[in-house]
């Protein structure tokens, strides 16, 4: 990762710390939790994620893994992640490789992202019919069916608009997406538009776009929900791999995890209980 890069990972760091001051006073205090028996064995869930940007900016695949470790009662959660800049599902399925990964063994849910904006043509009858369109519906039935054949549960993951008009299209139409594949849809389009009316769109999205840490961390706590099936509490998670900027030099043909130049400089964050409050609250 270039130097540039890494110069970015402080900033976003800052940027989420302010976002946490302004929303902490709207969050109740943490409630002490309790520490698991030391011999508890976490239950694993494996996980699949398939989008773009939105998805590896600040990892949001790892920040999840260390939500769900950082629990009172642990669980352990291995992802698998492929995603490429501005990449749409269909171009994820045309390359075969997260289909590929999906065949090789037991999987518990498939995250799909789809790019930014696209679903919402499915509620547009003007767009409907448009290439773009009909690949992305095809996409996710077929991710979908393999995600079926894997024994996994099928996730989508919402994004957000520019504006609540939009936002509103791409929740209807991730609504009847979901009901076609059998799917369940995790809101994090909806919940961040919300926190961005309240914190700011700079303190949500920093760059317009992509999602600021404490955006990524009100993500893996939905996602935690719906895959672990119980809401993390307010603890102490540490983060100790990459922010990933944008612009990180990801590989789509490669899962994420496995890709060194991702890995980051060493440098950990600690997300305090109080702040891990403020991301649950506004997760709801």
């Amino acid at each position: 990762m270039s130097p540039s890069s890494r110069r970015r990972f402080p900033r976003a760091i800052a940027t989420w710390v302010l976002a946490v001051c302004a929303f902490a006073s709207h969050a109740q205090d943490a409630a002490p939790a309790n520490a698991a028996p030391a011999n508890a064995k976490p239950k694993t869930y494996r996980v699949l994620f398939v989008g773009n940007s939105l998805t590896y900016v600040n990892d949001l695949p790892a920040t999840l893994r260390a939500l769900a470790a950082a629990q009172p009662t642990p669980a352990k959660i291995e992802t698998q992640t492929f995603v490429a800049p501005g990449g749409s599902l269909a171009e994820r399925w045309d390359d075969g490789k997260a289909a590929a990964a999906l065949g090789e063994g037991h999987w518990d849910a498939v995250v799909l992202q789809e790019r930014g904006g696209l679903l919402a043509c499915m509620v547009d009858p003007a767009q409907r019919t448009q290439p773009d369109c009909r690949a992305s519906d095809r996409a996710h039935r077929d991710f979908a069916d393999r995600a079926k054949a894997a024994g996994a549960r099928v996730l989508l993951l919402s994004t957000w608009g520019p504006d609540t008009q939009y936002q509103s299209k791409l929740d209807r139409a991730a609504k009847q997406l979901a009901s076609r594949i059998n799917a369940r849809v995790v809101p994090a389009g909806a919940t961040l538009r919300t926190l961005a009316q309240r914190n700011g769109d700079k303190a949500t999205f920093p760059d317009g776009i992509h999602p600021s840490v404490l955006a990524t961390l009100v993500m893996a706590v939905q996602l935690h929900e719906a895959i672990v099936g119980t809401a993390p509490q307010a603890t102490d998670v540490t983060l100790d791999f990459a922010l990933l900027p944008a612009n990180a030099a990801i590989q789509p043909d490669t899962p994420m995890e496995s890709q060194p130049q991702l890995k980051g400089d060493g440098r950990k964050v600690v997300v305090k209980a109080d702040a891990m409050a403020a991301a649950i609250e506004a997760a709801k």
